[in-house]
Order: C-alpha cells, then sequence, then structure tokens
C-alpha cells in the first residue's frame, strides 16, 4: 500500500458541497460520475465507525521490513539491490533469484488459524466490519479462485481463507470486505523465478489482457463473497479510464441493490481519484489529528496497530500503540466525520500476535462502557472545544468525550448559556458507565459538569448531554 496523502491536503480537497445529500437515487446505475456521485453512502457505514483490515499472506513468512517500512512490500523489495530487504533475504535466505518468493509458499501454512478465534476477537473488540486482504500486491489470492491455482485453496494453506473468514464475521453480525489490491501488480517487473510479477510490463502502464485479467478476478471475487465495500488499492499508477473502475462501480451498485439487495460502499482508491471521488475517501497513517476540522465527506482512516500493515517480526512493544492511543485515536476521528480502519498483522501461522490482540481487546473493554458515544453518531457542530475535549452527537443528545480525566470539574464553555452553538436548554447530563445523572450548572460563561469521583473506564470519558426536544 502507498504511504497515506498528507491528510491536511485532502481536508483542503474536500469542500462543504461535496458532500451534500444525495437526492434522486436511481433505480440503475450508469458508469458515469454524474450517475455514480448520486449513490447514498448507507446508515450502516456511517454508524459502524470502527473496522478491522487484515494483511496476511505468504509475505507473513520473512515478516519482515525495517522500522517504519511496510513489511507486506517484502516481494518487491527483496529483488532490489541496495534496498535493506535484500541484503536481508540474501543473508538470511540466499541469492533471491535462486529462493524466489514463491519458495515461501509452502512455508505459509496458516496451521494453527481458526477463523472463528479471529472473529471472536474482532467481535469482542467491538468492530463492526472486516477487510481482510483477498489479494495483496504479490498477486496471491486468499480465496479459492477458479481462475489460478496460484492462490491459497491450492498451495501453501489449502484452504479458501477468505470464504472461511466470511462466514465466522458474518454468523457474528459484521460487514465483510476481502480487499483487492491486484492493480498494483502490473507494476512489478519479471524478476527471475518470481512468478507474481508481471512478464509482459511494459513501463507505459497496463495493457488491455491485464486489465481484463484483472477485471475477472475482481469479478470473481465479488460473485463468490458479495463484499459489503469495494477495498481497492494500488490506485495511484493510472486512471479510472485505463481500469474501467466507473464500470466495476455501477455493475457493484446494481448487482447489490437489485440482486443481493443490501447496500455496499465504495472507497476512493479506484484509479487517480483519491480524495476526489468514491463514497468514502481514504489515507493512512496520517490519522484525524492531521485534520484541521470536521470532513463533510465521509471518510476512514487506516493504519496498523504497528508501524507496518504485514507481520514485521522486528517490531516490539515500543513500536505499538497502546489501548489508550487508540481509543484517543478512534475518538478524534469519529469526532471529524470517519470511521477507524485498524490493521491486524498475522504471523504465518495464523496468530495474531499478542501486542496486537492486547491493543484490540482494550478497544473493546473502552467501548463496552462509551460505545454510545461512538456508533451510530455523527458529528456536531464542532469537533472539540480544546486539546482535551471530542464531540459527538446523536439526535438530542451530545457527546462531550475527553482524553483526559477532567478532574473534579468539567468546563465546556460550546454550551454557555446563549451559545450558537447550543441555544437549546439541557434536560440532564450523566455520565457513561456511571449510574444516574451527574450534577450540572449553566451560565453565560459555561456548562459546568461535576464530576463523578471514580472513574468508569480506562482511558477517555464520555459525557452524555440531553438536549431538550
Amino acid at each position: 500500500m502507498l504511504a497515506g496523502i498528507l491528510f491536511l491536503a485532502l481536508a483542503v480537497l474536500v469542500q462543504p458541497g461535496d458532500a451534500a445529500e444525495k437526492k434522486d437515487v436511481p433505480e440503475h446505475y450508469e458508469p458515469t460520475w454524474e450517475s455514480l456521485e448520486k449513490h447514498p453512502v448507507p446508515d450502516w457505514f456511517h454508524n459502524a465507525k470502527f473496522g478491522i483490515f487484515i494483511h496476511w499472506g505468504v509475505y507473513s513468512v520473512p515478516g519482515w521490513a525495517p522500522l517504519g517500512e511496510y513489511a507486506e512490500w517484502y516481494p518487491r523489495r527483496m529483488y532490489q539491490e541496495g534496498n535493506p530487504t535484500y541484503k536481508y533475504h540474501k543473508e538470511k535466505y540466499g541469492d533471491p533469484h535462486e529462493f524466489t518468493y514463491n519458495d515461501f509458499i509452502p512455508m505459509f501454512k496458516a496451521e494453527k488459524w481458526d477463523p472463528d478465534r479471529w472473529a471472536d476477537l474482532f467481535e469482542k473488540a467491538g468492530a463492526r466490519y472486516v477487510v481482510p486482504t483477498g489479494e495483496h500486491h504479490d498477486g496471491f489470492p486468499l480465496w479459492d479462485s477458479d481462475l489460478t491455482e496460484f492462490d491459497a485453496a491450492d498451495m501453501g494453506p489449502k484452504r479458501d481463507l477468505i470464504g472461511e473468514l466470511a462466514v465466522a464475521c458474518r454468523k457474528r453480525g459484521m460487514k465483510y470486505a476481502p480487499s483487492y489490491h491486484r492493480m498494483m501488480n502490473y507494476y512489478d517487473p519479471p524478476y527471475d523465478n518470481g512468478a507474481f510479477a508481471n512478464p509482459h510490463y511494459e513501463s507505459s502502464g497496463p495493457d488491455k489482457t491485464f486489465v481484463k485479467n484483472w477485471k475477472k478476478r475482481w469479478e470473481e471475487l465479488r460473485d463468490k463473497y458479495r463484499p459489503d465495500i469495494i477495498w481497492f488499492d494500488g490506485d495511484w499508477m493510472a486512471p479510472v479510464e485505463t481500469w474501467g473502475t466507473k464500470e466495476i462501480m455501477a455493475d457493484y451498485y446494481n448487482i447489490a441493490k437489485h440482486k443481493w439487495d443490501k447496500e455496499v460502499v465504495v472507497n476512493d482508491r479506484m484509479g487517480k481519484v483519491r480524495g476526489k471521488r468514491g463514497d468514502f475517501y481514504t489515507q493512512e497513517y496520517e490519522h484525524g489529528l492531521r485534520s484541521p476540522d470536521i470532513i463533510p465527506q465521509k471518510w476512514e482512516s487506516c493504519r496498523g496497530i504497528g508501524q507496518s500493515f504485514g507481520y514485521n517480526r522486528q517490531e516490539d512493544a515500543d513500536d505499538y500503540l497502546s489501548a489508550g492511543e487508540l481509543v484517543d485515536m478512534l475518538v478524534d476521528i469519529v469526532s471529524k466525520n470517519g470511521n477507524l480502519l485498524l490493521d491486524v498483522g498475522p504471523k504465518a501461522n495464523g496468530v495474531i500476535p499478542e501486542m496486537q490482540r492486547e491493543g484490540l481487546i482494550g478497544m473493546g473493554e473502552w467501548l463496552d462502557v462509551n460505545g454510545p458515544a461512538i456508533y451510530g453518531t455523527r458529528p456536531w457542530e464542532v469537533f472539540k472545544e480544546d486539546d482535551n475535549t471530542r464531540f459527538t452527537r446523536k439526535d438530542n443528545l451530545v457527546y462531550a468525550i475527553c482524553l483526559e480525566w477532567p478532574g473534579k470539574e468539567l468546563k465546556l464553555t460550546s454550551f454557555a448559556e446563549g451559545s450558537e452553538l447550543c441555544p437549546q436548554e439541557i434536560d440532564h447530563i450523566r455520565m457513561l458507565g456511571v449510574a444516574g445523572t451527574v450534577e450540572w450548572s449553566r451560565d453565560k460563561n459555561a456548562l459546568t459538569i461535576q464530576v463523578p469521583d471514580e472513574k468508569p473506564c480506562e482511558h477517555a470519558y464520555s459525557f452524555e448531554i440531553h438536549l431538550k426536544e
């Protein structure tokens, strides 16, 4: 995956008019932006707020990258002389033209993988949707493909990893969408014995044969697993016209509506339109703190718990975000109209590292108490009052979420009497995780909330402000 677009730049791209309410939803979508942009973002995606990304594949066998780089790019970098990955591979496995990337495939066994155990963890973490990498830039599908035997069902694990996980996640009520990153595969030159690479590579860009095969594989993934999201990647090298992605979007919308009878959503990685087209915009490893304000267009931030999406054996506890840091990131992103797609990088045997599990479990424990301030909410009039407080809203409720313990009193000037932000009267206030209501007073300077003595949870703390209707 490409390093994220700086979110400040993304914020500039999105103007308030871009997110105007979409009306006149067509009965049948056409492959034009005029038609496609009438597609509404479904409520389930707005409401979900938190999803799990999974980068797992043959690259998980070496599981190595310089700290701060993506380990899932191993199959490309192992062939690039002068690259640290090339040096590592040569020292550990030998010349990459003799011990090739394909030689890792028999070592990708997933022998300890239990899809139900994964799904239980994701559910416990509070995730509402799951996005495993169906096929990453190495060209090795994790599903049972009828188009190639170079897949996880015929080689390595000899299991339909995507299909088995789909069953486990969906029976727990989570949405499911294997991602598809094959666009970038065209740009892998034909390294000796590197079967994942494109033998027809030309620097001028993808030819019709590659695009045709790319589309067929996507259609197989679509029809076999009915993904709730199109989550494409590898988009930054060629325009949508090369890939025919407007046609793909129209077909997807129409099939979902008329054949599957479900609401779906599409990201912005359809070609060179990131931050400009799609139901939701994406960025990675540049989370919402980069944004100076609420982003009207629905968006999603993705990143790993550590510094890499794929498993990197070099990372230790200092390289992973703590549960508290993950919670603060989720709260900030949601306050600005975003979702968090948090990635785990399992080992080749199918085990999610304990440090990653700890972060997910901590998130789930926090959401068990504070979920009402996150799920189903929308941005309030402003996303924050100071560096410590974030706001969300739901009907006549406004949530003030303090990233740090506020002490004995919480003063909110945004809710002062006569404030343009909150002209309504306040009925009562409660703190999530605490029985009953809390005492409060309001004057022309501020709303002052009396904070209970005991903390109801670790990390951030949510106050539910009930406005009179």
